[in-house]
């Protein structure tokens, strides 16, 4: 998709594994001779298996189909991205108290590095796979990222859509689920894929994407209490990307992110990702 750069503030958030996944179960009835009522009770429907088998065939189809909607193979080989927008951030009663602007810089697979506000007061966070760092310009502060900072980013990486529309949702051993269609929210439906994560720490992490019954285009992304919806769709010389994107915490709306531009494949120098030796050395 396109700017990740909600997921700092959102804690949600793209390793974007290229496995394919494991095919679904299925039967498969070997040449039996001479066993005629073998073969039979063999042709018989398993009522017990079919529905889990079917529930992960309708997953995998629609997460192929809108793979597609956001532009097929073009989308999934972006290399890179520049964002650029306006963050907002709301309180518990819907008034505003952040409105910034920003730009965010992706080079696939692990580099991030996201600005916030202009010049020497900006606010900046870069990350490169498991590694960060910070640039608070107020107080011209640079550091290295926590751990519990990195935990963070890294979280929320995993349940961003550019995440899983790029192909995390294929990481052999990964669970779908088909969820079928319901109502998101007035005059918005959608279909649903559930997807459970298996972590190397051995816990799971499920996560649901709903998409748009005819575009096929993402339109919610929800993990815990939290979710993510995605509007105002736009073509990008045949990549799509949504426009808006909001963020909610229960029923309450707590952020907001509008794009204004977006580059695909753009240059990028490298050096943005390195942490610079000293706060005046920030570029």
């Amino acid at each position: 998709m396109s700017a990740r750069s909600h997921t700092r503030e959102f804690h949600i958030q793209t390793s974007r594994p290229t496995h394919r996944p494991n095919a679904p179960g299925s039967i498969t009835l070997g040449k039996i001779a001479g066993i005629v009522c073998l073969s039979v009770c063999l042709s018989l429907p398993v009522v017990g298996q079919n529905p889990a088998s079917d529930s992960e065939t309708r997953a995998r189809e629609l997460l192929e189909a809108a793979t597609q909607a956001l532009g097929g193979e073009k989308y999934l080989s972006v290399k890179s991205v520049i964002t650029r927008g306006l963050y907002s951030r709301f309180d518990e009663r819907g008034g505003l108290q952040a409105f910034v602007p920003f730009i965010d810089y992706i080079v696939y697979p692990d580099r991030e590095r996201t600005e916030y506000g202009k010049g020497k007061d900006r606010f900046i966070q870069t990350n490169v796979g498991s590694r960060g760092w910070i640039y608070d310009g107020e107080s011209r502060n640079l550091r290295d990222q926590k751990e519990e900072e990195i935990a963070q980013f890294l979280r929320g990486l995993r349940r961003n859509i550019d995440t899983i529309m790029r192909g995390s949702w294929r990481t052999p051993g990964t669970k779908l689920r088909y969820l079928g269609d319901q109502e998101l929210w007035f005059r918005q439906r959608g279909v649903g894929v559930e997807i459970t994560f298996f972590l190397e720490d051995g816990t799971r992490e499920q996560v649901a994407v709903y998409f748009d019954p005819q575009t096929r285009l993402p339109v919610k992304v929800a993990y815990g209490q939290e979710e993510d919806r995605f509007y105002l769709f736009q073509d990008f010389d045949g990549i799509k990307a949504p426009l808006r994107i909001d963020h909610f915490k229960g029923d309450t709306h707590v952020a907001r992110i509008s794009i204004e531009s977006i580059q695909f494949n753009a240059a990028i120098d490298p050096k943005l990702f390195d942490k610079p030796i000293s706060p005046d050395r920030i570029k």
